[in-house]
């Protein structure tokens, strides 16, 4: 018995599962009614994404005195200087 045992335990981990079955992760953890594939109206998402893109700007310029939107130094704690290649 204890050979049958090695066998199986040989198998499992040369396939890799170690007897866990491989399942579709994609829904895990959101509503089942969240899953159904249907999108926000694509003016929300844009709203959303230019809201957060937004404070990420905010966020680095106050952090490295760069305004990222302009694409221009400003006053602050470091000293941008522009490399010409």
């Amino acid at each position: 018995m204890a050979a049958a045992a090695a066998t199986v335990t040989a198998a499992a981990a040369s396939t890799g599962g170690g007897g866990k079955r491989e399942t579709d992760n994609a829904g895990a953890g959101m509503p089942k009614k969240a899953r159904k594939g249907r999108s926000p109206p694509e003016e929300e998402v844009e709203a959303f994404l230019a809201a957060a893109e937004a404070g990420v700007a905010r966020r680095f310029a106050a952090k490295y005195n760069y305004d990222v939107v302009k694409d221009a130094p400003m006053d602050g704690r470091y000293e941008w200087v522009r490399l010409r290649p």
